[in-house]
């Protein structure tokens, strides 16, 4: 006697019977409940990404010159002070000899600039702390970011740069430019003053601002504003799913560099998945073989 007819009928039953149960809710609420739980904790956490930079026209006295780059603060409501003092303390132990700031360190309120300005002052290295602003510091108050930054000891460079180092062939020009979204950019400006064949690093919140690098012959670029995407998806092989060009990372194009970092703090929601808050410790190397 055929009885698949009676063994598909019961296999339906208990298919009709799972679906009609709570369990699949149950484990479907139990999942994004872990998830949600485990972004909101991966927030507060702190990762160093540790990276070696080759420049073919670093002068070779500067060869192994240590920086740390910041960004994507975020102090507000999001991202409270005792992360960033976290962040604060992580790169002074670093012993950086410069630290490099790349926008975005306050949102929502003004009220968040003065204590973020007093938090990242506390940063230390030989050669000082330069920032670029990014577009939420204007979407709060830009002048006020600049200004109470200045005030704390930290060079702001709005569409300008300058040469540091000493002028026994160790030098290099640092330029920083106003943000993209809201149509401030000048990397003209920021290069004014630069030797046509020294090297060039420039600060830019936006990594959009990388073909224009590219055309100028900047030789380092660094950025955040992408926050590595804050919430990174992976299916099963662990493959990320819609991954953005230039979310993250180091890039090369045409002898032109550019690193992005996942920044510190966050948006929209105070959580990040499979995409944890980075100091970059960025130790650039000179190609040249002589002295």
């Amino acid at each position: 006697m055929d009885n698949t007819g009676a063994k598909r009928t019961r296999l339906g039953d208990r298919i009709n019977a799972y679906v009609a149960s709570e369990r699949p809710l149950r484990k479907l609420a139990g999942n994004l409940s872990k998830r949600a739980k485990d972004a909101m904790n991966e927030a507060t956490t702190l990762s160093l990404e540790r990276i070696e930079i080759t420049l073919d026209r670093l002068p070779k006295k500067l060869d192994g010159l240590k920086c740390v780059h910041l960004s994507d603060i975020h102090h507000s409501p999001f991202t409270d002070l005792k992360h960033i003092e976290r962040a604060v303390k992580f790169a002074n132990r670093l012993k950086p000899d410069i630290v490099l700031l790349t926008g975005d360190y306050v949102s929502h309120d003004s009220a968040y600039i003065a204590p973020v300005a007093e938090t990242l002052a506390k940063l230390r290295s030989p050669m000082g702390t330069f920032a670029c602003l990014g577009n939420h510091d204007h979407w709060t108050d830009a002048n006020l970011v600049t200004e109470l930054f200045r005030g704390e000891g930290i060079t702001m460079l709005v569409n300008e740069g300058l040469r540091l180092g000493s002028g026994d062939g160790s030098s290099f020009w640092l330029g920083g430019v106003d943000d993209h979204m809201v149509g401030q950019t000048d990397l003209a400006a920021a290069l004014k003053g630069s030797y046509p064949d020294e090297v060039k690093i420039v600060l830019a919140h936006n990594p959009v601002i990388f073909r224009q690098s590219v055309k100028r012959r900047v030789d380092l670029t660094l950025s955040g504003h992408t926050h590595g995407g804050q919430i990174k998806l992976r299916d099963k092989e662990k493959r990320i799913i819609r991954r953005r060009k230039l979310s993250s990372g180091l890039h090369e194009r045409n002898s032109a560099q550019i690193y992005i970092t996942r920044g510190i703090g966050t948006v929209v929601l105070p959580v990040r998945y499979q995409c944890p808050p980075e100091i970059s410790l960025l130790t650039l190397r000179s190609a040249k073989k002589d002295a």
